[in-house]
Order: structure tokens, then sequence, then C-alpha cells
């Protein structure tokens, strides 16, 4: 017996078998081709939708319009700081005002009711001075005494 007669069968193979393989081969990678090219795409879509959002987020925490958004670069990150430094570099294009004093973290519409309630408070008269001039108006006698109360108290 020669070294190079093979006579098990599990060697033997037939001609179809090869090509059947290849050919699977070939259509299992398109396959996967195929669904690696559809999971880029959502991905891309993913992240483009997750980028807008961030920008218009980080916009709206500043007060600016969203649609400004389209006029930021695509080399910009999407963080608050990022959009935040971009639309001070760009803020007299745009013509909007770059408050120094701004609170980061409080949005301005908060900024300007919390505003509203203090300048209110300031303004307004205590419960104190109210029971004043109603106990002045009570003990009054007469028609002048009434109306002097009345215009030193301002009502």
């Amino acid at each position: 017996m020669s070294n190079y007669d093979y006579e098990d069968e599990d060697d033997i193979t037939q001609d179809d078998s090869p090509n059947d393989l290849v050919k699977q081969l070939r259509k299992a990678s398109k396959q996967k081709d195929k669904e690696l090219a559809e999971l880029r795409s959502q991905f891309e879509s993913l992240s483009k939708g997750q980028r807008e959002r961030a920008i218009k987020d980080a916009l709206a925490a500043r007060g600016v319009n969203g649609k400004i958004a389209a006029f930021i670069p695509q080399d910009i990150d999407p963080t608050e700081e990022s959009v935040s430094k971009w639309l001070e570099d760009y803020a007299d294009v745009f013509g909007i005002e770059v408050s120094q004093t701004q609170t980061p973290n409080v949005s301005p519409a908060y900024a300007a009711s919390y505003k509203r309630m203090t300048n209110t408070a300031d303004s307004g008269s205590s419960p104190e001075h109210n029971a004043d001039i109603m106990q002045r108006l009570l003990n009054t006698n007469s028609r002048e005494e009434l109306d002097e109360v009345i215009r030193m108290s301002g009502l």
C-alpha cells in the first residue's frame, strides 16, 4: 500500500459540494452586508436625531429660537458648552444679546418670572402697613380726616 492511496470515504468529496459551499458563503456574505448597511443607516439616523435634539435643547436652555440649529456646523459637538460657545461667537450674526450674568441652569422664562415676583414684593405694601391704614380709616371722625388718611396712604 502506498502513502498516496486514500481509501477513507470521509476524504472523498463530490465535485458539487465545494461549489455549493462557495455559493452559500457568498449568499451569507451578501446577507450580512445588507444587514450591516441597514444597521449603519439606522445608526446614522439615530445619531443625527440625537444630535439635533441635543443642540435644540442647548439652544432652548439659552432662550434662543431652535431654528438656529440648522446653521450650527457638523464639527461642533452637540454639548451645551460647545453650542453656547459657538452661539457667543456668532451672536451678532443672529442678533442675539449674550448676557454674562445669565444663570446656566435656569431658563430665561423662569428668570423673568422670578424677577417679576421680586419686583412685586419689593414695591408692594406689607400687611402691617395695610392694617395701620385700616385702623386710621376706622378712627376718622370727619370727612377731612378721611381725605387726609387716604391721601397719606397713597390709596
